[in-house]
This record gives C-alpha cells, sequence and structure tokens, in this order.
C-alpha cells in the first residue's frame, strides 16, 4: 500500500519551530511525526478513511478530515487542541491530537509509555474518564496509519 498524499498542507515546520513545539508540550516527537511536521504542517490525506475495531466488536469507519497544524490561523491549531482536549483532561495527558474527524473526533498520538508513537481514535460521543476506555488503536505509528488510509466506497 502507498501512503497517503497530505494535500492543502502549511510550510513545513523548520528544527527551531519543531524543537519550541517538544518544549511547550514536554514531550519529544516520534520520529515519523517529526518528519511529517517538517514536510506538511497541518492539511487533509488522500485516501482519507481509516476502520478500528469498535469495543462492541465490529469494525466502525471513519475518515481523516484534517490534520492539525502549529503556528498558523487555522481553526485547526495543534496547541489549541491540546488546550481544549488534554489541558481540559478530556484525553489522557500524554496523548497528542494530530487531527479530527469531521464528526468532532480525534486522532491521538501516543507520546510515551509502552504504546510511545501509537495512533488512535478518540470519539467524543463516548468520553468520559481522561483513559484508555474511549480509545480505539488505529495504527503503530503514523506511518503505519497513513499507510492503511484508504478511499471512500460510497
Amino acid at each position: 500500500m502507498a501512503k497517503a498524499v497530505i494535500l492543502d498542507a502549511s510550510t513545513g515546520l523548520d528544527e527551531a519551530a519543531l524543537a519550541s513545539l517538544e518544549k511547550k508540550l514536554g514531550f519529544a516527537l516520534p520520529a515519523d511525526y517529526r518528519s511529517f511536521l517538517s514536510q506538511h504542517n497541518g492539511g487533509r490525506p488522500v485516501p482519507e478513511c481509516f476502520s478500528f475495531l469498535d469495543d462492541d466488536g465490529p469494525y466502525s469507519d471513519s475518515l481523516v478530515d484534517w490534520f492539525l497544524s502549529v503556528g498558523t490561523d487555522d481553526p485547526s491549531d495543534l496547541l489549541d487542541y491540546c488546550s481544549m482536549y488534554v489541558e481540559d483532561e478530556r484525553v489522557p495527558s500524554h496523548m497528542l491530537p494530530i487531527a479530527h474527524d469531521p464528526f468532532g473526533n480525534l486522532i491521538l498520538l501516543s507520546l510515551s509509555g509502552d504504546d510511545a508513537g501509537a495512533i488512535y481514535f478518540w470519539d467524543h460521543e463516548n468520553e468520559g474518564d481522561a483513559d484508555y476506555s474511549n480509545l480505539n488503536y488505529i495504527g503503530k505509528n503514523l506511518d503505519h496509519f497513513l499507510e492503511r488510509l484508504f478511499s471512500f466506497q460510497g
């Protein structure tokens, strides 16, 4: 499978901006996400759909509406999302929102622990405690996630 193409992205981040972001977050970014941000700052992937195993058992699908950007006036600003979801304790404190779907759900990146680098889907309709009970695994890392995206077949 080929990795998704990212469209409509802002200019990528330079090393100084990446280091500043890591300092603000208090975490080092995984190499594949650092590379992604150095090439694309936000944007939408093509293809855009992904599947995840729902807690109830069947697979569900969603899509990446937009990857979050850093330091732009875009309403999908990564640090604004960190404030709304991480600092407000709606998602685990070591999770970084990196994208959203069109329905108000998030794609999260684990920044520490045994699953550092892993990608998860967070469903706002099942919001509860800021733990793993509302996280669905969707990739071992960003590159794996981008390689698994597929086109919507309506």
